[in-house]
């Protein structure tokens, strides 16, 4: 209230005093017409003086009230430069499949002042919904993982995506990849190349003492020579084909129909060594996959449960299929011996293997066709729930987002 109105106030106070004060001593006096006009003067400045009080209060209100607008919209920006300030990508899907670049890391990722161009948002989503994107994601030179939510409010829905850089961690787990694989490749090449060295050392020998006898001893160390290096071409071709995967193109498949023709060809192998399959029909659903290399994984996944289940009696092999929420499942079981606990970590180490014909690139490749799905390969423990009897041996389990 300010010093003028605070003025009349005081006036209007004193005057309805005044008034009062003149209005008893008119009674005191037997003035009582007197008393009665000052009493009504006194009652109609007290009722105007009212009406001023509850204007100025409610124009007292009026710069609160804009002081709270003012406060919310101070909040408001306040949370936008937050916001923008934090540095993990935000997206935001529109009902119109547009894809908003919500905060300036996403931005400055994405090189767009506001929405990304019908060309980022392909190569981003591959022309699926914003709400279908998967970790790890890769863009450019960067990895980010990737959390969704759901937004819904009067506007109508949509789908907001927080993209954390997770590049350093992915790059730390392949330097140690790269040192495994640098391990196991020196392991097998030395394997392979230093009995081929002995023997042919042992052969020149012989033939330099010649003779006959010298002579058939150094052409049958030369035989076992060749056979390791045969044996060295095939690991060299197993390498080349883990490193030329291409890229997966998936497609809709009827997930029914495509698993006849697995079991079929898994028994045109097996079947005649004693090796049964178990495999329950799957839910009927169709998938998005790479058709041909899927079959070269859950092959592959089979396969080694065959030469498994082989080292004993009654060699049995399961293929399951299951639906759980976004994912479909396949689990490959078998009755071999299974994978000893100390050795759990590496069997899907390329050229990893425990058999003694084997080339170790079997699972890795599996494991590499699933993880360019957007999935996984893994290896259950033994005491892992099962929706069926256990068979006693491995269980992998591969999955893959539907």
């Amino acid at each position: 209230m300010g010093s003028k109105a605070l003025a009349l106030r005081l006036l209007a106070q004193a005057s309805i005093f005044a008034l009062g004060v003149l209005a008893w001593l008119s009674v005191t006096r037997g003035l009582y017409a007197t008393a009665l006009l000052c009493a009504l003067a006194g009652a109609a400045l007290a009722v105007d003086l009212v009406q001023k009080l509850g204007a100025w209060r409610a124009a007292r209100l009026v710069p609160v009230q804009a002081g709270s607008g003012f406060a919310a919209e101070l909040t408001r920006r306040r949370l936008e430069l937050l916001l923008d300030q934090t540095p993990s990508p935000i997206l935001l899907g529109t009902g119109d499949h547009r894809i908003i670049a919500a905060n300036r890391a996403a931005r400055r990722a994405f090189d767009t002042p506001h929405l990304l161009s019908d060309a980022a948002r392909l190569a981003l989503t591959g022309g699926r919904p914003l709400s279908d994107l998967t970790s790890p994601l890769r863009w450019r030179d960067a990895s980010y993982a990737v959390s969704r939510a759901e937004l819904v409010d009067e506007a109508g829905q949509a789908d907001l995506v927080v993209l954390t850089d997770m590049t350093a961690d992915v790059r730390a787990a392949e330097a140690a990849a790269l040192r495994d694989l640098l391990r196991v490749l020196n392991h097998e090449l030395m394997n392979a190349l230093t009995p081929v060295a002995s023997m042919s050392r042992s052969a020149l020998d012989l033939l330099r003492d010649g003779g006959p006898a010298a002579t058939g001893q150094a052409i049958s160390a030369l035989e076992r020579a060749v056979a390791r290096t045969e044996g060295l071409r095939d690991f060299i071709d197993a390498y080349r084909t883990l490193t030329r995967l291409p890229p997966p193109s998936p497609r809709v498949v009827d997930l029914a129909a495509w698993l006849d023709v697995a079991r079929e060809s898994f028994r045109a192998q097996w079947a005649a060594r004693g090796v049964a399959l178990d495999s329950p029909a799957p839910p009927p659903v169709e998938v998005r996959i790479d058709a041909d290399q899927m079959w070269l994984a859950i092959g592959n996944l089979l396969n080694n449960a065959a030469e498994a289940a082989l080292e004993r009696p009654d060699p049995r092999v399961r293929l399951s299929v299951a639906r759980v929420e976004a994912e479909i499942r396949f689990l490959v079981e078998d009755s071999g011996p299974g994978v000893p606990q100390n050795q759990a970590d590496q069997v899907c180490l390329p050229f990893f293997t425990t058999k003694a014909t084997g080339s170790g690139v079997g699972l890795s490749l599996a494991r590499q066709i699933a993880q360019g799905h957007g999935g996984a390969l893994a290896l259950l423990p033994p005491d892992a729930p099962s929706d069926h009897p256990p068979l006693g041996g491995a269980r992998f389990r591969l999955s893959v987002p539907t």
